[in-house]
Order: structure tokens, then sequence, then C-alpha cells
């Protein structure tokens, strides 16, 4: 991989933490959040598969470890690396666990201009629009700290990475 490509990847990483940081704090204010939680899905994952295929390709045949994925990736780098990456999975995980606890077996939809927590063309509840919102809030939160978890591993990779390959 060439240093310009790999310094790309690291600054389109960053640029998606950043993103997903300012979209966790907006998540907050209480304004509705809905459209923008679906397009992060549609262009974000994409984009983190696009950098992460190529760390898993340059670095066969220890990428088919199981270590590698919790601290092979981070050899060669500062030894903060592989506890951060760690520390930013365990909040995605609590964040996942809290809307699951939230959500139960349902997700917030509007259906024929109601709000309801819907379970495969189910309602299991109706919403108020207070609900709703603190739902979807907890969703946008939830994406954005498993996206900074995910982002943070190639950003650290293509950033910090100290090899003859890139």
């Amino acid at each position: 991989m060439t240093p310009t490509i790999a310094k790309s990847f690291a600054l389109l990483s960053a640029s998606a933490i950043a993103v997903c940081i300012i979209s966790y704090c907006y998540s907050l204010s209480g304004i509705s959040v809905d459209g923008l939680l679906r397009w992060g899905f549609i262009v974000m994952i994409p984009v983190w598969m696009i950098m992460v295929v190529p760390m898993y390709v340059l670095e066969y045949p220890r990428s088919r470890e199981i270590s590698f994925s919790l601290k092979g990736f981070a050899r060669g780098m500062p030894s903060w690396v592989a506890p951060c990456s760690w520390l930013l999975s365990f909040i995605a995980a609590v964040h996942v666990l809290w809307l699951a606890l939230l959500n139960g077996l349902g997700v917030p939809e509007i259906i024929n201009g109601q709000y309801v927590l819907d379970s495969r063309g189910r309602t299991l509840k109706v919403l108020t629009r207070e609900e709703y919102l603190k739902l979807t809030d907890a969703e946008l939160r939830a994406f954005a700290t498993m996206m900074i978890s995910f982002y943070f591993v190639t950003m650290a990779y293509w950033w910090l990475r100290k090899t003859s390959r890139h």
C-alpha cells in the first residue's frame, strides 16, 4: 500500500470519527435524528469495509489468528492503541446493551403517522413522540459509538503503523 493511500485512509477514518462524535453530541440535543441514522448506516459501513479489507490482506496470514482483532493489528504501534481499542469497543457494547434494554424486541418506527415500537411488522407498543425521539437518539448513540470503535482501528492502523509495506 502506498504511503499516500495509507494516509488518505487514516484521514478518512479520523474524519469519520469526528462525524460520529458530532452525531453523538447532536443526538443529545433532542432533535429528531431518524434520517441521519439511516444514511449513516448506508454510507459509513461500506466505507469502513473498504479500509479494513486491505488491512487483513496486508497482514495475511497473521490476520487469520484470533488474537489479530484483539491486539495483533496494533503490533508496531504505541502501547496505548490496543487498550484504547478495547475501551472503545466496551463503550460501544454498553451502548448497544442499553439500546436493547430500552427497545426490547422492537425498533422505533413511524407507521401510518403513529409512533410505535415495531417487531417485524407487529406493533409491540404505541409510543409518544418523546419516547420515539428518546429511542431514535439512543439508536444513533449506539451506532456512533460502534463506528468510532471500528474507525479507530483503521485510523490507528493506517496512521500509526510503522512497516515497510506502507
